[in-house]
């Protein structure tokens, strides 16, 4: 137990199954991937098509910033795998955590550390503030605020979980800073915009609706499959 988690934890958590129309807004916020994820996709959209003129650099960092969030979260998920698992606060017993209303514990049993959910956010929020200032500090607030403190407050997270996530999404952002490595992946996607816009929005709006809901379709799938997998292997 840190000094720094627990000192957090435990101020926010006072506040906590006191009411339950304010633990119940809380909790439908982190519930609710409409204003999680879809105020996020729809500013990287606002910003698509406020900075469709010439030079490109900005788009280019919008598409990359598709790219990265992607990477970000897979690269956090292998990360989780493999430091030491750590406990939510709301099942650790050292914490003594009191669960607000509404909240009926953590269906997944992933490493605590980091928060992929900041990995994400913070991720298209240092997108979006190197293409615009104002839009990015609107969604670092909206990452913080929004994303950050009701995972801590219900106790899906210490404030080290969303420290690390938001440090690696924002490192992940900033490799778009390698120009090769952005006019790698932005020139061909130009290209396939001139030739077939139509594919390229139609696949686009699959994308940012799995970004808008942090990819709960794909994580069905993938929990689905394997399952079947397992039962297929047992039975042969």
């Amino acid at each position: 137990m840190n000094q720094f988690d627990f000192a957090i934890v435990h101020f926010l958590n006072a506040f906590a199954h006191r009411s339950e129309k304010f633990d119940g807004f809380v909790f439908l916020i982190e519930e609710s991937n409409l204003v999680k994820g879809g105020f996020a996709v729809a500013l990287v959209w606002w910003a698509w098509f406020r900075y469709q003129k010439p030079p490109s650099d900005k788009r280019e960092v919008l598409l990359f910033a598709f790219i990265s969030s992607a990477f970000g979260l897979l690269f956090a998920r292998a990360v989780a795998l493999l430091i030491p698992f750590r406990e939510r606060p709301l099942n650790n017993p050292d914490y003594h955590f009191q669960i607000p209303y509404s909240v009926t514990g953590f269906v997944h049993s992933w490493n605590s550390a980091p928060s992929d959910h900041a990995v994400l956010f913070f991720c298209l929020a240092a997108s979006l503030w190197m293409v615009s200032r104002p839009l990015g500090i609107l969604a670092a607030c909206h990452a913080l605020f929004v994303i950050g403190l009701p995972r801590i407050y219900i106790g899906y997270h210490y404030p080290t979980d969303i420290l690390s996530g938001a440090l690696l999404g924002i490192a992940v952002a900033f490799l778009c800073k390698v120009a090769w490595l952005r006019k790698g992946i932005s020139r061909p996607v130009f290209r396939w915009i001139e030739v077939h816009p139509a594919s390229f929005y139609a696949l686009a709006f699959l994308w940012t609706f799995e970004v808008a809901e942090l990819f709960e379709s794909l994580l069905s799938f993938q929990s689905f499959a394997r399952k079947s997998l397992g039962i297929f292997v047992r039975h042969t």
